[in-house]
C-alpha cells in the first residue's frame, strides 16, 4: 500500500511535472503487476487503473490509456463496486477513443458514462461529459445538436454567473465551452455570430493562441486569407505551431493567397513527418491535410496525384476503410469523425476520376467517377438517417446540393454523348435524391417507429418530451423577463438533450436501425408501372449552376431537356411572383404577356410533352419552388390550368399511389374559428372570416365554428379524421419556421398550433388536409428541402395530400373555391381534378368576375399524389355501371331486332 500512497501523492501534487507524473505512473504500474494487487479492495484497484489511464493519456500514450481503462472496467463484473465509480473510466475511455479517431467506440463509452450520470452529484464531471458528447456530435456534423450539449455543459458548471464572477478554473472551463460553440457556429456558416463569441473570449486573455487560430478559421471561411494570416503569425506556443490543424490552416492561407508552392511544401512536409512517425494510428486531422493537398494538385491539373491524395484523405477520415486501391470506396458506412470532410474527400475523388476521363477518354475513369459519386451519396443518406433532428438533416442536404448538381450535369452530358439510357436514369435518380431528403427521412422514421419494435412507453415518452419542447418555445414568445428567458432557454436545452438521449435508445433496437439505415434506391420503373397511368405526366425540374433541367416521366418513358439558366429567366420568375404577392385591388391582369413569356422560356419546344396528358405533377426546384404553374400560358391567353389538372410534390421519392377516399364514406371535420369572431392584441390582429362558414358547409355534424373551433377539439378528433378542413388564419415565420402557426379560437398563443407541434402529430391515416388559411405554403426556403412552411409540417406528420396557399387568401373567393372543390369531390373527381374544376368555374362565373385575377385562385395548390380523373373507388363503380348499361342496351337491341 505504501507505493500506492506515494503514487497518489505524486498524482495529486499541486504543481505536477512530467517527472512526477512519470514517477507516479511507474509506482502505479508496480502495484498493478505485483501479486499484492489481488489483496487490494476492488475500489482501490479501479482507482489505480483509472489514474494510470489518466497519466498515460496526459503523456500521449493512447494505447496504454485504453488498456488501463478497459482493465478497470472489467472490475464492473464484481457487483460489490458501486456503479457510479465506473463513470470516470467510461468518460475518459470515450475521450481516448475520440483521440484515436474511433468514433463508434467513443460514442459507446460516453453513452455508458451518461447512463451512470443520474446518480452522480458532481456538476464538474457532468459538464465534462456533456462537453465530450458535444464534441462527438460536432465531429459527426450534427452541429446544431452539439451546441445544445456545449450549452448544457456551461449551464451545469456556471449557471447564469457572468465571466468576471468566476475564478480562473471556471473561467477556463467556460472559455472551452464557448470556444466549442463558436466552432459549431463557424461550421453552420454563422460567421458573424462566431466572431462575436471569439471577441468576447479574447477579452478574457486566456489561451490567446487558440483564439487566434479560431479567428483565422473564420477569415478563411470568409475567403480573407490576409486577415487569417495576420492572426496565425501571432500564435506563439510551439505546440500550436507544430500541430496538424495549425499547419493545415497555414497551408490553406498560402493557397488562397496564391502561394501554391509554399502551401504544397507545407503539406508535403506535414504528411511526410506523420508517415515517418512510429504511430500506426489514423488521424482524421491528417485527412484535412491530404484533402488540401489534393485540391491544390487538382487546381494545377495534376489529377492523378490529386486522386491519390483524396483517397489517402478518405483512409485517414474513415476509421475502418483500409483499402489503398484508389478504385475502391468505403461500403460499410458508420457515423465517424469529420463526417463532412469525408464526404468532401469522396466528392473530390469522384471529380478527379471525371477529369481523368475527360483527359484520356478511358471508360474506367468514368465508371469509377460515377461509382464514387454514388458511394458519396449513399454515405450522405446514411448520415442523414443517423441524425436525430431536422436542422442537421436540412443543413447536410443543402451542403451536398452542389455535388448533386455537378453529378447530374455529368450524367446528362454522357447521355447526350452516348444516348445510353443508363446515364439518363442515373441523372434523374440523383436529381430526385437531392430533394427533400430531410422530409423523406422524417416521414419514413415516423412510420418505422410503429413497426420497428419500439415500445409504446418510449413512444409516449417521446411525445411527452416533444410536447414539453413546444410549451417552452411558446413561453419564450411571450416572456419579457431576461432571467426567466434564460431559465426557459436552459430548460429547452435540457429537453432537447433528453429527446436526443431517447433517440439513442431507439437506436439500440437492431430491427429499427437496420431498416432505418437501409439505402432505398429510387425505383423509377416501379413508379411508372404502379403509380402513373396513361393520363399522368411527372414534370420534374432541377436547377444546376448554369442550367434548368426538365425531366418528363410518364408510364412508358423518361425524357430530359436542358435550357440555359440565365439571370433574365430568374428575374422574370421573381418579377411574376412579386406581381402576384404585391397585387393591389383593382389591378388588371393582362393575358398573353408575362405568363406566355415564361411558359415559352421554361418549356419552349418541350411544350409538346405536356399535350397528351390530363394530369400534370410538378416537382419544382430552385427559383420555382413556390411558383404556381397554373398561370403559365401555353398559348397566349390560355392558362395551363384550362387543359390540365396540376399537382405538386417535393420529390419523386415521396410520391405514392392515389389515396383519394370517397367523401360520403369518410370521417371529415371542418374548423372555422374566426366565423363571427376576431382576435386582436398588441402583437397581432386576426380578422373575422365571414365566409369561412361556407367552406366547412359540407361537414354537417362535424363542423366547428367560432368558440367550438378550439385547438383541443382539433387534437381530439385528429385520430379519426380522413378529411380535415382548416378555414382559419395562419402566420408564416420565415426567420424561424418552428414558430409558424395556425390559429384556433380564441387566437391566443395557447390556442395556436405551431409547426413544431404539427410535425409531431400522426396523420398517416388522413387522406387530405385543406389549409384554407393565408400563406400556409410560404416561409423560409432551403436549397434542398424547398419551402419550410406549414404545409410541409403537415406532410412531415404523415398526410399524403395537402391543399395550401402560396400567399394571403381573399375570404370570399377562397370560400367559393373550397365549396366547389368539395362538390366536385362528391361527384367522384380526384383531388387535382376537383381543384381544377373549382378554379375553372370561378373563371367562368360572371358573378365572380372581380375575382378572375390569378391572385384570387392560383394561390391554392395541391401537394400530393397524382390522381386519375376518377378516384379508384368511383372509377370502379362507374366501370361496372357502364358495362351493365351497355349489356342492357345490347340485350334490348337484340330483342327488338328479333
Amino acid at each position: 500500500m505504501q507505493k500506492y500512497t506515494q503514487a497518489c501523492e505524486l498524482y495529486d501534487s499541486e504543481m505536477p511535472t512530467d517527472y512526477s507524473d512519470s514517477l507516479s505512473l511507474a509506482l502505479f504500474r508496480e502495484v498493478l503487476f505485483s501479486k499484492e494487487i489481488q489483496k487490494l479492495a476492488p475500489e482501490t484497484q479501479l482507482d489505480i487503473y483509472e489514474k494510470s489511464g489518466n497519466l498515460s493519456l496526459i503523456q500521449g500514450e493512447l494505447q496504454n490509456a485504453v488498456f488501463y481503462y478497459r482493465e478497470g472496467l472489467k472490475l464492473r463484473e464484481n457487483n460489490t463496486i458501486t456503479d457510479t465509480l465506473f463513470f470516470g473510466s467510461n468518460l475518459f475511455l470515450g475521450e481516448t477513443y475520440y483521440l484515436q479517431s474511433r468514433a463508434d467506440s467513443s460514442i459507446y463509452f460516453l453513452e455508458e458514462a451518461e447512463a451512470l450520470l443520474k446518480n452522480k452529484q458532481s456538476s464538474e464531471e457532468s459538464a465534462r461529459l456533456f462537453n465530450s458528447l458535444g464534441i462527438i456530435y460536432f465531429e459527426s456534423g450534427n452541429y446544431t445538436q452539439s451546441i445544445n450539449f456545449f450549452n448544457k455543459a456551461k449551464n451545469l458548471l456556471v449557471s447564469d454567473r457572468s465571466l468576471d464572477q468566476l475564478d480562473p478554473y471556471y473561467q477556463y472551463a467556460v472559455f472551452s465551452f464557448l470556444n466549442n460553440i463558436g466552432s459549431a457556429l463557424l461550421q453552420l456558416n454563422e460567421l458573424d455570430s462566431a466572431l462575436s463569441i471569439y471577441a468576447t473570449l479574447e477579452a478574457l486573455k486566456l489561451d490567446q493562441d487558440q483564439i487566434h487560430t479560431q479567428f483565422a478559421s473564420i477569415y478563411l471561411a470568409k475567403n480573407l486569407p490576409d486577415s487569417a494570416l495576420s492572426h496565425l503569425i501571432k500564435v506563439k506556443s510551439e505546440d500550436y505551431l507544430q500541430s496538424i490543424p495549425y499547419q493545415n490552416q497555414l497551408a490553406e492561407t498560402y493557397w488562397l493567397q496564391g502561394n501554391q508552392e509554399i502551401a504544397k511544401n507545407t503539406l508535403h512536409e506535414l504528411v511526410k513527418n506523420e508517415i515517418s512517425s512510429d504511430s500506426s494510428e489514423k488521424d482524421f486531422r491528417l485527412g484535412k491535410s491530404y484533402l488540401l493537398l489534393g485540391r491544390i494538385l487538382f487546381e494545377e491539373g495534376n489529377y492523378e496525384s490529386a486522386l491519390v491524395n483524396f483517397h489517402q484523405s478518405i483512409m485517414q477520415l474513415d476509421g475502418f476503410f483500409e483499402n489503398d486501391d484508389v478504385y475502391a470506396n468505403p461500403t460499410d458506412y458508420s457515423l465517424g469523425f469529420a463526417t463532412f470532410l469525408l464526404i468532401e474527400s469522396m466528392v473530390e475523388k469522384a471529380k478527379s476520376f471525371i477529369k481523368l476521363y475527360e483527359k484520356t477518354g478511358k471508360q474506367k475513369f468514368l465508371t469509377s467517377g460515377i461509382q464514387t459519386f454514388r458511394s458519396a451519396f449513399d454515405m450522405v443518406y446514411y448520415v442523414t438517417n443517423h441524425y436525430d433532428n431536422e436542422e442537421a438533416r436540412i443543413f447536410l442536404g443543402d451542403f451536398v446540393l452542389n455535388t448533386f448538381q455537378d453529378a447530374v450535369s455529368l450524367a446528362l452530358r454522357e447521355y447526350q454523348n452516348t444516348g445510353d439510357d443508363i446515364y439518363l436514369f442515373t441523372a434523374f435518380e440523383w436529381a430526385e435524391r437531392s430533394k427533400s431528403t430531410g422530409l423523406y427521412t422524417g416521414r419514413k422514421e415516423k412510420k418505422l417507429k410503429k413497426i420497428g419494435g419500439i415500445s409504446e412507453d418510449k413512444l409516449q415518452k417521446e411525445r411527452d418530451i416533444q410536447f414539453a419542447i413546444s410549451r417552452i418555445q411558446q413561453s419564450l414568445l411571450i416572456e419579457k423577463n431576461q432571467l426567466l428567458i434564460q431559465e426557459l432557454q436552459n430548460s429547452l436545452t435540457d429537453k432537447r438533450l433528453e429527446l436526443s438521449r431517447l433517440h439513442n435508445e431507439f437506436n439500440d433496437i437492431p430491427a429499427y436501425v437496420a431498416e432505418k439505415l437501409r439505402v432505398n434506391t429510387l425505383d423509377i420503373p416501379k413508379i411508372q408501372n404502379e403509380i402513373l397511368d396513361k393520363n399522368s405526366l411527372v414534370v420534374s425540374l432541377f436547377e444546376t449552376k448554369s442550367s434548368l433541367i426538365l425531366f418528363f416521366l410518364d408510364n412508358r418513358s423518361l425524357t430530359a431537356r436542358i435550357i440555359g439558366l440565365d439571370s433574365s429567366l430568374e428575374d422574370d420568375i421573381n418579377e411574376m411572383k412579386k406581381r402576384l404577392i404585391n397585387y393591389q385591388l383593382g389591378q388588371n391582369y393582362s393575358k398573353g404577356e408575362q405568363g406566355a413569356l415564361l411558359f415559352e422560356k421554361i418549356f419552349g419546344e418541350s411544350s409538346g410533352f405536356l399535350e397528351p396528358f390530363e394530369n400534370l405533377l410538378f416537382i419544382p426546384h430552385g427559383t420555382l419552388v413556390d411558383f404556381p404553374f397554373e398561370i403559365l400560358e401555353k398559348m397566349p391567353g390560355r392558362f395551363l390550368l384550362e387543359d390540365h389538372s396540376i399537382t405538386y410534390q417535393y420529390s419523386l421519392s415521396l410520391l405514392g399511389k392515389s389515396s383519394s377516399k370517397p367523401l360520403k364514406k369518410t370521417k371529415k371535420f371542418g374548423f372555422a374559428p374566426f366565423f363571427g369572431h376576431y382576435w386582436k392584441d398588441h402583437e397581432i390582429e386576426l380578422e373575422e372570416l365571414s365566409f369561412s362558414n361556407e367552406e366547412v358547409g359540407v361537414f354537417q355534424g362535424n363542423k366547428f365554428l367560432g368558440s367550438t373551433s378550439t385547438k383541443s377539439k382539433l387534437l381530439e378528433v385528429l385520430p379519426f379524421a380522413d378529411y380535415l378542413q382548416l378555414s382559419t388564419h395562419a402566420n408564416p415565420d420565415p426567420e424561424n419556421p418552428d414558430l409558424a402557426f395556425i390559429a384556433f379560437y380564441p387566437g391566443t398563443i395557447e390556442s395556436r398550433l405551431y409547426t413544431n407541434e404539427i410535425v409531431n402529430l400522426d396523420l398517416n391515416h388522413t387522406s387530405l388536409v385543406f389549409l384554407s388559411a393565408c400563406e400556409t405554403n410560404f416561409g423560409a426556403t432551403s436549397r434542398s428541402e424547398g419551402v419550410l412552411g406549414i404545409s410541409r409540417a403537415f406532410m412531415l406528420a404523415g398526410c399524403q395530400n395537402i391543399i395550401s396557399t402560396l400567399w394571403k387568401a381573399e375570404d370570399k373567393a377562397t370560400a367559393y373555391l373550397t365549396l366547389e372543390f368539395y362538390k366536385n369531390l362528391e361527384k367522384g373527381s380526384s383531388y387535382a381534378q376537383s381543384l381544377r374544376k373549382a378554379k375553372l368555374k370561378l373563371l367562368d362565373d360572371p358573378k365572380m368576375i372581380q375575382y378572375h385575377h390569378p391572385i384570387y385562385w392560383s394561390h391554392l395548390v395541391l401537394v400530393g399524389d397524382v390522381g386519375s380523373s376518377k378516384n379508384s373507388f368511383f372509377g370502379t363503380i362507374y366501370f361496372y355501371i357502364s358495362m351493365t348499361l351497355l349489356g342492357l342496351i345490347g340485350w334490348w337491341i337484340y330483342k327488338k331486332g328479333r
